[in-house]
């Protein structure tokens, strides 16, 4: 055998490999950078239902010191 073949036999048998190899990597960094995503989306959400909670409260609070104020003046 000649260095070509023993040059593309290596090749193939470390290449290809080596190819696939990077292809699944690649594809599970994109996974973790979706899911990574994802949790940011949900973290938001949640943070967007505990200020829209507190609004809640401060409004009723609010109704609360008005009827106070208002019960005062009468």
């Amino acid at each position: 055998m000649d260095i070509a073949g023993i040059v593309a036999i290596l090749s193939t048998l470390i290449g290809i490999p080596v190819i696939v190899f990077g292809f699944v990597l690649l594809n599970l960094r994109s996974k973790r950078s979706i899911d990574k995503i994802r949790l940011q989306k949900e973290i938001l959400e949640l943070e967007l239902q505990k200020d829209q909670i507190k609004l809640k409260m401060l409004e009723a609070e609010n109704i609360k010191y008005d009827r106070l104020i208002d019960n005062r003046g009468h």
